[in-house]
């Protein structure tokens, strides 16, 4: 019985740690550039070696959550018409500096700094390919964002934005306010795909999310009801094996 509810405890780890990704997953349907998560799930087996198992006995084989994987399908673009705002419609993230080093992010609601840089509305400024911040002169007219992320105003050309990707999407990790880090080098994107005036959504499926969560809760309910029934059987065979006590 012990190592029943050590299986379906297991199982309800496991449960739990989906119920939380995908909560985390339809609080940021409307959020900008944000990529869904899911939960790996994998089995190992409890097994004693050079042992024979003694008659009855079997190994045991308990579920765990090794990790997450990111979904790296694009979301839906959103016309902003607002010539800082800028979306990746392939392959890769924008770069930008903060304080803890250099970030990645699907997010491009940018606007232009007190400096004179272009950078997140939280003051991280955007990185060319050569990861400098992008300056942009004063009074130099409307910008200009190419597809290959080469920005431009009146006076010329002011840097080309740096766009990377990752071999391996399970190295990014999130690390606040949209922004991800990479616990691997990045590439360059030698020909990324750039909108200007434009916004990449969630890519979050809010029925589908939905519908995970229901089914991830029912199985959480279902597993908590067996440890319930288990414990209870627990205690009625002790209470049969020790039989009745004389007062």
């Amino acid at each position: 019985m012990q190592n029943t509810t050590s299986i379906i405890l297991s199982r309800m780890i496991t449960a739990s740690r989906q119920i939380d990704v995908i909560a985390n997953n339809i609080a940021n349907v409307s959020t900008p550039g944000y990529q869904a998560l899911h939960v790996q799930s994998a089995s190992w087996t409890d097994q004693m070696r050079r042992v024979s198992a003694p008659p009855g006995g079997g190994s045991l084989t308990f579920t765990y959550s090794p990790g997450t994987w990111r979904s790296t399908r694009a979301g839906a673009l959103k016309v902003t018409g607002n010539p800082l705002d800028l979306a990746v419609t392939g392959d890769g993230y924008f770069t930008v500096q903060t304080g803890q080093g250099v970030r990645l992010t699907r997010d491009g609601s940018f606007t232009l700094l007190a400096n004179g840089s272009i950078g997140t509305i939280s003051g991280n400024p955007l990185l060319d390919t050569s990861g400098s911040p992008i300056q942009v002169p004063p009074h130099g007219g409307p910008l200009t964002v190419a597809a290959d992320g080469t920005v431009s105003d009146q006076t010329g050309i002011l840097g080309q934005i740096g766009v990377v990707k990752v071999a391996d999407p399970s190295n990014l990790v999130a690390a606040g306010g949209g922004l991800l880090q990479s616990n691997a080098p990045t590439q360059a994107v030698t020909q990324p795909a750039i909108v200007q005036g434009a916004i990449e959504g969630s890519n979050v499926q809010p029925v589908v999310e939905i519908t995970r969560m229901m089914r991830a809760s029912q199985n959480f309910q279902m597993l908590a009801q067996f440890i319930s029934a288990e414990q209870s059987r627990s205690q009625t065979a002790i209470s049969q094996l020790l039989g009745p006590t004389n007062s």
